[in-house]
């Protein structure tokens, strides 16, 4: 079988060849794009998005109450005593969630702390219950109470 050349030399262009019908299957003509389907579902997961960061934010954003933790000690056998500072507005009270671990990683003791509502700087010292050799005492979190 001989192949085709133009008069110049080269190849034809593919869109010249005639293939014989049924052998390579049907020819997918070209899809209609649709614009304004595409910008409705971009606008859709944008929204969608936006949503979401929003509710995340509001459910786990930036409170007003924040801890840092100061140490903790375990020489007392059965509790971890937990120092930690909590700052909050003037007037608001406040709960704080504090833990021991063991050294395996398990949950010994857990316990919610009322923090006064006196002073935006509370410094906080509590002993807590274990059930087990602690290896961490810790602040968990600290949430605003109504």
């Amino acid at each position: 079988m001989t192949e085709m050349q133009t008069t110049d030399g080269r190849a034809p262009a593919t869109a010249d060849v005639a293939f014989p019908d049924g052998r390579y299957g049907r020819r997918r003509e070209p899809q209609r794009r649709r614009p304004a389907v595409t910008a409705a579902l971009t606008i859709g997961v944008v929204l969608a998005g936006l949503f979401a960061a929003w509710r995340l934010t509001e459910l786990y954003g930036q409170t007003e109450v924040s801890e840092r933790l100061r140490g903790f000690d375990d020489s007392v056998p059965g509790q971890v005593t937990v120092e930690f500072e909590v700052y909050k507005p003037a007037g608001a009270g406040a709960v704080c969630a504090v833990r021991s671990r063991d050294l395996a990683g398990a949950e010994i003791g857990y316990a919610e702390v009322e923090i006064p509502d006196d002073a935006t700087r509370v410094v906080m010292s509590y002993p807590l219950a274990v059930e087990g050799v602690p290896n961490t005492g810790e602040v968990l979190r600290c949430w605003q109470t109504d």
